[in-house]
């Protein structure tokens, strides 16, 4: 403080006496070595600690989303029939497709049970009369 104190008071002498101030404190600075610091309180060390841990934290982050990242690409190139949902889509699928073919058939077995009561004469679609 007593030196900050000294280096204003030459610089308002050297002001006052039409020197420039910037050339001789730049070569008074070469000349005097001072250093401005704090010393360590709480509040500080609290500081870099919640620093340290949002970097910690920040590292993590990156490091989670590229694992996500990862676990996406592979899941999205794997086979839907992996999980058991593709497995129950699967069978869902096969049977209507079951149940269409049956529907055909059933439909065309009809169809074709009709022609022969019209062909055998017999009226209305009862038979035994």
């Amino acid at each position: 403080m007593l030196a900050l104190l000294v280096f204003g008071g030459v610089l308002v002498l050297l002001a006052a006496s039409h020197v420039n101030p910037v050339f001789f404190g730049r070569t008074l600075l070469a000349q005097v070595g001072l250093s401005v610091g704090v010393l360590p309180n709480p509040y500080n060390t609290l500081d870099a600690q919640l620093n340290q841990k949002q970097a910690y934290l920040n590292e993590e982050q990156s490091y989670l989303n590229a694992q996500e990242a990862a676990l996406a690409s592979t899941s999205a190139a794997a086979s839907p029939l992996t999980s058991p949902l593709g497995w129950y889509l699967l069978a869902a699928i096969f049977a209507l497709f079951v149940l269409v073919v049956l529907n055909f058939y059933f439909d065309l077995r009809r169809s074709r049970g009709a022609e022969e009561d019209k062909a055998g004469g017999v009226e209305g679609g009862k038979m035994g009369e």
